[in-house]
């Protein structure tokens, strides 16, 4: 189901801002892009022809044009990214390192003179009490790598 596309109307000093864009030698390639799909908006092509002589997606066409015609000019920058939430605390990867940190038989793991990723977060899961959770071995891999702690040398 297509949808109406939304006119852009530009004032002179939009147009000339955004040719400035396009021509400008030291910024990115995606301003020159974005500049360049709201001015063919502006002429009145249609999102799938500005689309297929950009060589990219209708749907890219369709979002700047959206943006732009919402905030204007400042609807071409990027938003900032925010990351996702921390699944593990600093408290728990401190919890984390403290058990990497003493040997495996002083633990209960006998046989074992030093902890391997995989075995470390395998024990980390097995116990509860630790109030660690169940960390893969990449999250614990990560954690270590972090806190450049290499377990071979311990």
């Amino acid at each position: 189901m297509s949808r109406r596309a939304t006119p852009i109307v530009l004032t002179v000093e939009e147009r000339n801002e955004l040719r400035r864009r396009v021509r400008a030698r030291t910024s990115s390639q995606q301003a020159a892009q974005r500049a360049r799909i709201v001015l063919r908006a502006a002429e009145g092509t249609r999102n799938i022809d500005i689309a297929a002589e950009l060589g990219i997606a209708r749907h890219t066409v369709q979002q700047w044009r959206d943006r732009f015609a919402a905030a204007r000019l400042a609807g071409l920058e990027d938003r900032p990214h925010h990351p996702p939430p921390r699944a593990y605390s600093a408290e728990r990867h401190a919890r984390i390192l403290v058990v990497a940190c003493q040997s495996p038989s002083e633990l209960g793991w006998s046989g074992q003179t030093h902890w391997s990723v995989r075995d470390l977060a395998r024990y980390l899961g097995e116990h509860p009490e630790l109030g660690i959770g169940r960390p893969s071995k990449s999250t614990v891999g990560k954690i270590l790598q972090a806190a450049e702690i290499r377990l071979e040398r311990l």
